[in-house]
């Protein structure tokens, strides 16, 4: 099924973005105690199978308290943020950048960041 402009679905990337001073007992939590299977040290990031999806653990310097990070996926990135901007959803690149990619980083009206990538 082919997506039009508008159109999108879940993408295969959560990530939490962890404060430092938390993220070694994280890291040990879904590792030793859930034990969700460990893809390894990637990107600065450990990643774990979590279903059909990658969860990434990323450290950060600056958090006080955890956020969640969305991935969600369309067919033409392009003509979404027409779409996207016709309903006054702002990009919100600044939040991190991701080289080598056509995707764009939004978010919702509570602030939850989403990345909008190309279908695979």
């Amino acid at each position: 099924m082919e997506m039009s402009k508008g159109e999108f679905k879940g993408g295969n990337n959560i990530a939490l973005k962890i404060p430092k001073f938390k993220y070694n007992e994280t890291v040990h939590f879904y590792k030793e105690v859930i034990k969700l299977p460990y893809l390894g040290f990637i990107s600065e990031s450990h990643a774990f199978r979590f279903g059909d999806s990658t969860l990434w653990l990323d450290c950060m310097d600056n958090y006080s308290q955890q956020d969640v990070w969305l991935e969600i996926q369309t067919d033409n990135v392009k003509m979404a943020a027409e779409y996207l901007q016709e309903n006054h959803i702002n990009r919100r690149d600044e939040v991190e950048v991701h080289e080598n990619s056509e995707g764009y980083w939004i978010s919702d009206p509570c602030g939850t960041i989403l990345r909008v990538n190309s279908q695979k």
